[in-house]
């Protein structure tokens, strides 16, 4: 009866609420829908007017869709501020939405007024421009947002127990797709035309930050072209950053609990702000060194090096978020090999400190960050986690072989005719850009074997966990070695800085390390088959792939398509993770509450 009651007083107190009260979800749900459409709108208009060249029809076509577009949008904002109950707190957590709606809405009233306003700060910067990209952009994150809503209640899709590894793999996978159907449109390129092949490898390279190329980037592309590169290759390095630090997040906790418990977990309400504000902090770190080096790359090059100073600036820009996102891909034939960067030490410094950063990692720069912040005298300063210390160890102890390996090596051959700081400088920037980056300022080709041996070795061990670069990661390379020690010392437990490094860790480093072996004997072996190259040749080629690096001898280009097919494989291995791929592609299985009894198997 008690039920009955209060189910009879919920109808009554529903009853007394005002219509529009009532009405209120409804209506928000039609301008969401409203928005995804407008958006589709938006995006269809944005690749038909750049990607393509139009007819007097299709560009009047291309203008109505942008009206709907700019109407829509002024329309459902305004809705959205009369049905919002708290304005306040609305204009504060929407001002850029809000913004853009005065913006727009004085557009429309006012044209004659606000668009030479505009287009004298810049001749692109047109209200139907902003409006555009900015619901591109912004609905890609609302479908973000949406995401764990729909992964927390739909149960056809937890039935299917999607690991994050998988949605990693996916991720990429799309975010290829797209960035090969826009390479491969007409004003993207110079001549209106690229193979498919060429495209997808030079698409997967961008969103892998490789930098392998098939063709050159410099003359091939349009500044269109270059535009979808520069945001596939900041996609791709943001990307990877944000995800698997999720990833870190999801498979970091016990080892008795499975990944699936633990990812449910995290996207829940509380779960999703604390990713939410963790991706915050990795993009405002990014955005905040790439400006920074962006601002030291465009005081460093020269003006007359240049057309105009917009050009300059991209160029800056370009090379930063290549740089810190550990990409290689470069605006120049040579590579950082021209004669105004090959040794200019503000480029080849800016270059070499966005590098590092970008493979320490964010767990490593977040710590740091903590570590170094100043404090009052009474509050003790944050330790350094050992994560973070075997990090910067590895890291400067690579970079130190390298180079002085680099500098010894090549001291009587390509290094001969250089001044002794030109050729510290270059030993130091190809230690450095060896680890992932694949950046050159001398003839790769050109280098002996002993040197390309030695830059093999660093493009294996590559860069840091949760970080820009591909490789096995140091810290696998670290425990491994010292796992051998601890075994070869007669202990049976890993001890660095005080601590003990858990024994799931120790077992992931020796897994990476093993998978690796058989991915690159696997993708050499196949090419031994399909090219006619040499053992050593193919060998760095695959490496350089697998560390996602793009280093080169210069045999990219000329690869069959069967090869290139093979190098895209390495590529996208490499960057998604070589044991977050094979974990991706393996069926889990539950956690088994019985252990077998123990049993000894020789292994020596």
């Amino acid at each position: 009866m008690s039920n009955l009651f209060d189910f009879l007083r919920g109808r009554r107190e529903h009853a007394e609420e005002p219509f529009l009260t009532r009405l209120r979800p409804r209506i928000l749900r039609a301008i969401n829908r409203t928005l995804f459409l407008l958006a589709f709108v938006a995006i269809v208009s944005l690749v038909a007017e750049y990607g393509f060249y139009l007819d007097e029809q299709a560009e009047a076509l291309t203008q109505l869709a942008t009206q709907v577009v700019l109407y829509g949008f002024v329309i459902q904002a305004f809705l959205k501020l009369l049905l919002e109950e708290n304005r306040k707190e609305h204009f504060r957590e929407r001002w850029v939405e809000l913004s853009l709606f005065v913006l727009i809405l004085l557009y429309l009233l006012v044209p004659d007024t606000l668009s030479p306003l505009l287009l004298s700060l810049d001749p692109n910067l047109t209200p139907e421009a902003i409006t555009k990209v900015y619901l591109a952009v912004t609905q890609i994150f609302v479908l973000l947002a949406l995401a764990p809503s729909a992964l927390r209640y739909s149960k056809r899709i937890m039935q299917l127990n999607i690991q994050p590894s998988m949605l990693i793999l996916l991720s990429f996978l799309v975010l290829v797709l797209i960035g090969t159907g826009l390479l491969l449109l007409p004003r993207a390129t110079v001549d209106g035309s690229m193979a498919f092949v060429d495209a997808l490898f030079t698409a997967t390279s961008a969103v892998c930050v490789t930098g392998l190329i098939v063709v050159d980037t410099a003359t091939y592309f349009t500044t269109f072209g270059h535009v979808i590169l520069m945001v596939l290759i900041q996609v791709g390095g943001l990307g990877i950053m944000t995800l698997t630090t999720f990833f870190a997040y999801v498979v970091g906790g016990s080892s008795n609990l499975k990944e699936y418990a633990t990812m449910q977990s995290l996207l829940g309400e509380e779960g999703v702000g604390q990713i939410r504000a963790t991706v915050v902090r990795i993009a405002l770190v990014t955005f905040f060194f790439e400006a920074v080096g962006a601002l030291l790359l465009y005081t460093s090059v020269g003006a007359g090096e240049f057309a105009t100073d917009g050009k300059r600036i991209f160029f800056a820009v370009f090379h930063s978020i290549s740089s810190f996102c550990n990409a290689g891909f470069t605006l120049t034939t040579e590579n950082l090999a021209a004669s105004f960067l090959q040794f200019n030490v503000g480029v080849n410094m800016t270059v070499m400190g966005l590098v590092v950063l970008g493979g320490l990692g964010f767990p490593v720069l977040s710590n740091l960050g903590k570590f170094l912040s100043i404090r009052p005298p009474h509050e003790p300063r944050p330790r350094l986690t050992l994560h973070s210390k075997v990090v910067l160890l590895t890291t400067g102890v690579l970079l130190l072989i390298g180079a002085v390996g680099f500098f010894i090596l090549e001291d009587d051959n390509l290094l001969a005719q250089l001044s002794l700081e030109q050729r510290v400088l270059a030993s130091v920037f190809h230690s450095v850009s060896a680890r992932t980056a694949g950046f050159n300022t001398v003839d790769i080709s050109a280098l002996s074997v002993p040197t390309l041996f030695l830059i093999t070795l660093l493009m294996w061990i590559g860069a840091s966990p949760g970080s820009t670069g591909g490789g096995i990661k140091t810290t696998a390379l670290t425990l491994s070695l010292l796992n051998i020690y601890s075994i070869a010392s007669g202990r049976n437990k890993v001890e660095l800085f005080r601590k003990q490094a858990a024994d799931i860790s120790i077992v992931k480093a020796f897994s990476t390390i093993v998978i690796s072996f058989f991915v690159i004997n696997g993708a050499l072996y196949a090419l031994l088959l399909t090219e006619q190259y040499s053992f050593q040749v193919l060998l760095f080629e695959v490496v350089s792939a697998v560390g996602t690096v793009g280093f080169s001898t210069g045999i990219t280009a000329d690869l069959t398509v069967s090869g290139k097919s093979i190098i895209i494989l390495c590529m996208f291995v490499g960057r998604v993770g070589l044991l977050a791929m094979l974990v991706a592609m393996t069926r889990r299985r539950d956690s088994e509450h019985y252990d077998y009894t123990q049993e000894q198997v020789l292994v020596t």
